[in-house]
Formats: structure tokens, sequence, C-alpha cells
């Protein structure tokens, strides 16, 4: 975890501290831990996974704590494209030529570069 603290303030909104054992508990609970972050903790959550598998079962338990996260709005908007394919839906271009014809007509909703 790294937390820039600039002044007397983290520059931090909340923190949620995950772990697959108590390390987490007690880290937060030790002299080691900056007492300016104790009153931003949002939660202790025990998880079930590590890595990547862990981050994401996180972000589907707390969406609605973490929805103006840039990052959580972005994997939603990439989640719904992706199921858009998979459904082979026909609401989505590639390329130049067909999102610029899209572009044109004022029928694009979401467009990612």
């Amino acid at each position: 975890m790294f937390v820039l603290c600039t002044g007397s303030q983290p520059n931090v909104s909340g923190l949620i501290l995950v772990g697959s054992v108590d390390f987490k508990t007690e880290m937060s609970q030790s002299d080691m831990f900056d007492p300016r972050l104790q009153a931003k903790i949002l939660i202790v959550v025990d998880v079930s996974y590590g890595g990547n598998n862990g981050f994401n079962q996180v972000i589907k338990l707390f969406s609605e704590i973490l929805a103006n996260v840039k990052f959580v709005q972005e994997k939603r908007l990439l989640e719904k494209i992706f199921e858009e394919i998979n459904q082979d839906t026909n609401k989505y271009v590639l390329g130049v030529d067909d999102t610029l014809k899209c572009l044109e007509m004022g029928a694009i909703e979401i467009f990612i570069v």
C-alpha cells in the first residue's frame, strides 16, 4: 500500500483493507500504521482469493462503495461491451470506417479508443 500524505492529511477518501489472513487487522492496529489513515478505513475484509481474483472479488462485494472509483467504472464499461460482443447483438462496431459512420449518424452511446 502506498498513500501520499501531503501536509497533514492523506490524499485518499477511504481505505478498504483486504486479505485472507489476520495480517490486515494486525497491520492496521500496529504502531507502524500511520494514525492519520486509521480514520480513513471504511472496512476490513476477508477474501478467499489472492492476486487479481481477490481484487475482483472485493470489487464485486463492494461495488456500491466503489461506484465512483474510475477503475470500477471502466471495468463495468468494458464488461458491458464484452457482453454485447458475446451476445452478438450487433450493437458495436470495430475499426475506423465503421466507427466514423456511426459517429456521423449519432448512433454511438459508448466510444472507447
